[in-house]
C-alpha cells in the first residue's frame, strides 16, 4: 500500500470515532485498498459500501481490497473512510495505535492515497468517549446524537509504523437486504430468528426525541432483559424530527429489539451479513426431525463466522481455540471454504502471549489463557492439514506449535502435568463444576488433554516428516503410565477427574480416546457413557463431541445411541423455539440468564449425521 498511516491531529482516548474524506476522478473502473484499527465503514458519494476490519494485530495487520466501481457516477466522486476506535481490550480485537491507511486505485494506477492532507474530523453524529459496555467480551456499545452540530475537517497527522499490512486471506463479508423487525408488543419486535447485522432504524419525533434500544435472544415476561447482571443489551439515539439511524460498526446478534422512546418506529431491524460460504454438492438429503436439524446446524455455524468464528454472537463474538475447533470439524463436512480455516488458525498462530499458550481468545490484549484450550489448538491444526492434505501452515508454524506443547512439557512433575495457577489462567474444560475453575494440584482432565495434543503432534511430526516423533512418543507414554497408576479406580472401572470427585463422563471419554484406557478398560467405561443411569456428571453440549467420538472408537455398535441422543436433545431445542441452537441444554437460563441460543460449538449433528448416515 502506497497510502500513509494517519489519524485524527488530536488527542484520541477510548472509544472515538473518526472520518476521513476526499474527491476523486476514476476511470472505468475503481477500488480501495484499506487497513484500520479498530473497525473502519467505507462510504461512497455518500452510499454505504462495506465495513468490518479483521481482526489482526499490529505485527499481523491485514488489509482490504474492496471493488467500488458500482457506486461510481461521472466526473467528480466523494469517499468517507469511517473508523470506530475501541482502544480499551475487550475479547475481541488487540488494543493498537488509532490509525488508518488507504488508497483507490483506478485502472491499476493509484490516484487517492492516505497522507497528512487528508482532511479529517470526529465523526458527526457518533458519541465519543461513552465507553459503555455491553458485555466485558464484546466490548463497547454505541450512542447516536443526531442533534449535534457539525464537526470541523482538519489536516490529519501521520503514524509510524514498522510492519506492511498483508491482504486478508479470506472472502469479504456479503450484506444483505435490510431485514425488518415485526411490532408483537406495545414497544417489542420480533425479527422471527437469530440474526446478526447491523442495526437500523427510521424514527419520526415532533421534537428531540431519546430512544433506548435493547437486544436480546430471547425474552422474559414479554420483555427484552437488558441488565444481565452486569452486562448491558442496550444503545441509544438522540434525533429530532424524521431520521433514518444506521451504525455500521457494531454487529448485534439478537431475535428481540425493545425500543424505549417517545419517538414514532416507522421501521426497525438489521442489516444482516454473513460470510460468503459455498456449501458442498453432497450434502445429506434427510426427512423431517433429522433434515430440520441438520439445515439448523448449518444456520447455527453461519451465525458464528464473519471475520473470524465467533463462539455466540450475542453476548461475546469472540475467537476461541476449542470453540473454533469444533466450528472448523463439523464446517469442514458442508462448506467448500479451506480458506476460512486456514485464515483463523494463522490469526490464531500469530498470538503473542507471556505464557507462551495461545491467549483466552485472538486477537485480544487481555493476558488470561486457558491451558486446556491451548492445546487444541495443536488439534486444530493437525485437523486442518488431515482435512486439506496442504501442509504448508503447520511447517510454517510448528516453531509456534512447539512453543505451545513445551509449556505444558516443562511443567511436567513425577510424569505428570501440573496445574497452572495465577490471575492468568483459567482452569476451565466445561461447564459442571468440577471441572470449570479447578483448583486441584493436578488432574486427569489437563492430563488427558495433553495426552490427545501430544498425539496430534506426533501426527504432525509424521505429516512433516521430521524428527521428533521419538521424543514425543516417549512423553506420550510416561504420561500415559502415570495416569493409569494416578487416577484409575478399579473397583469402579473408571478414571477419576481427581480423588474424592465425581466421575464424569468427560474425563473417561478422554481416557478412551488417547488409549490410556483400552482393551476391557475402554469396553467398561464405553457401556457406562451409554448407560443414562450410570451416575457420571454428563457432558454438555460442547464435550457431547467427545463423548460420541469415545464410543465410536469403542464399538461401531454404538450408531443408533448416537443418532438417538442427537435426537433427542436437538429436538428439545427446536420443540423449545430454538432458530439455531444453544451453549448448554438450559438455553438462555444458563449463566444466570445469559446462556446463549446461538453457539457454534453446538453444530455437531453436521459431523455425526454425515458419519453415520451417509450412504444410506
Amino acid at each position: 500500500m502506497q497510502g500513509k498511516w494517519i489519524w485524527l491531529n488530536q488527542e484520541t482516548k477510548n472509544d472515538t470515532y473518526a472520518e476521513f474524506v476526499g474527491e476523486f476522478k476514476p476511470k472505468s473502473n475503481a477500488r480501495i485498498e484499506i487497513s484500520a484499527d479498530t473497525e473502519y465503514a467505507i462510504y461512497v458519494n455518500d452510499t454505504f459500501v462495506y465495513a468490518g476490519q479483521y481482526a489482526d494485530f499490529p505485527w499481523y495487520k491485514v488489509y482490504d481490497k474492496i471493488d467500488i466501481t458500482k457506486y461510481l457516477k461521472a466526473g467528480k466522486n466523494t469517499f468517507s473512510v469511517q473508523v470506530w476506535y475501541q482502544g480499551d481490550y475487550n475479547f475481541c480485537h488487540y488494543v493498537a495505535t488509532p490509525r488508518v491507511c488507504f488508497d483507490i486505485i483506478s485502472d491499476d494506477k493509484v490516484i487517492v492515497s492516505s497522507g497528512k492532507e487528508t482532511k479529517s474530523r470526529l465523526l458527526p453524529y457518533f458519541v465519543n468517549e461513552k465507553r459503555k459496555l455491553i458485555t466485558q467480551q464484546i466490548g463497547y456499545s454505541f450512542s447516536l446524537d443526531y442533534t449535534m452540530e457539525k464537526r470541523e475537517f482538519q489536516n490529519s497527522k501521520e503514524i509510524e509504523s514498522v510492519y506492511e499490512p498483508t491482504l486478508r486471506k479470506t472472502a469479504l463479508l456479503r450484506f444483505l437486504p435490510k431485514k425488518a423487525a415485526k411490532k408483537i408488543a406495545y414497544n417489542v419486535y420480533d425479527l422471527g430468528e437469530e440474526t446478526v447485522g447491523l442495526f437500523y432504524m427510521e424514527v419520526n419525533s415532533s421534537g428531540k426525541a431519546l430512544t433506548t434500544i435493547s437486544f436480546s435472544e430471547h425474552l422474559i415476561k414479554d420483555e427484552v432483559p437488558r441488565i444481565i447482571g452486569g452486562r448491558d443489551f442496550s444503545f441509544e439515539v438522540a434525533s429530532c424530527g424524521k431520521q433514518e439511524v444506521f451504525n455500521p460498526f457494531r454487529k448485534i446478534g439478537c431475535r428481540y429489539l425493545q425500543v424505549d422512546s417517545d419517538a414514532d418506529i416507522i421501521e426497525i431491524g438489521v442489516m444482516p451479513c454473513e460470510y460468503p460460504f459455498k456449501l458442498k454438492d453432497n450434502l445429506l438429503n434427510l426427512n423431517g426431525l433429522e433434515e430440520k436439524i441438520y439445515n439448523t446446524s448449518i444456520k447455527t455455524l453461519k451465525l458464528n463466522a464473519f471475520e473470524h468464528y465467533y463462539d455466540c454472537p450475542w453476548r461475546e463474538q469472540a475467537f476461541y481455540a476449542l470453540d473454533s475447533r469444533f466450528q472448523m470439524r463439523y464446517g469442514y463436512e458442508v462448506f467448500n471454504n479451506n480458506e476460512y480455516q486456514y485464515a483463523a488458525l494463522k490469526l490464531m498462530s500469530e498470538d503473542r502471549n507471556a505464557t507462551k499458550m495461545i491467549s483466552i481468545t485472538v486477537p485480544t490484549s487481555c493476558t488470561l489463557v486457558i491451558p486446556s484450550f491451548s492445546l487444541f489448538y495443536i488439534v486444530a491444526m493437525e485437523e486442518y492439514a488431515e482435512y486439506t492434505k496442504d501442509t504448508s501452515l503447520i511447517a510454517k508454524y510448528y516453531p509456534k506449535l512447539k512453543e505451545v506443547l513445551n509449556v505444558f512439557i516443562e511443567n511436567i512433575k513425577e510424569d505428570l502435568v501440573q496445574n497452572f495457577f495465577g490471575k492468568d489462567f483459567w482452569n476451565f474444560y466445561e461447564w459442571n463444576p468440577t471441572l470449570d475453575n479447578v483448583s486441584y494440584p493436578y488432574d486427569c482432565a489437563l492430563n488427558l488433554t495433553f495426552l490427545i495434543s501430544v498425539r496430534s503432534m506426533i501426527k504432525v511430526c509424521e505429516l512433516l516428516r521430521n524428527n521428533d516423533i521419538e521424543y514425543y512418543n516417549r512423553i506420550y507414554t510416561r504420561v500415559k503410565e502415570r495416569i493409569n497408576k494416578e487416577f484409575y479406580s478399579e473397583k469402579d472401572g473408571l478414571y477419576y477427574t481427581t480423588k474424592d470427585v465425581p466421575f464424569s463422563e468427560l474425563v473417561n471419554s478422554y481416557a478412551i480416546l488417547t488409549d490410556v484406557a483400552d482393551g476391557i478398560r475402554a469396553k467398561t467405561i464405553a457401556e457406562k457413557l451409554a448407560d443414562k443411569n450410570s451416575g457420571l456428571i454428563p457432558c454438555t453440549l460442547s464435550m457431547l463431541s467427545f463423548k460420541y467420538d469415545a464410543l465410536f472408537k469403542a464399538s461401531d455398535d454404538y450408531g443408533q445411541y448416537i443418532i438417538d441422543d442427537i435426537n433427542k436433545n436437538y429436538k428439545y431445542m427446536l420443540e423449545h423455539g430454538a432458530t439455531s441452537f444453544w451453549e448448554t441444554l438450559k438455553g438462555a437460563e444458563d449463566f444466570d440468564g445469559a446462556g446463549s441460543l446461538c453457539h457454534g460449538w453446538s453444530a455437531l449433528p453436521i459431523y455425526y449425521y454425515n458419519k453415520l448416515k451417509r450412504g444410506k
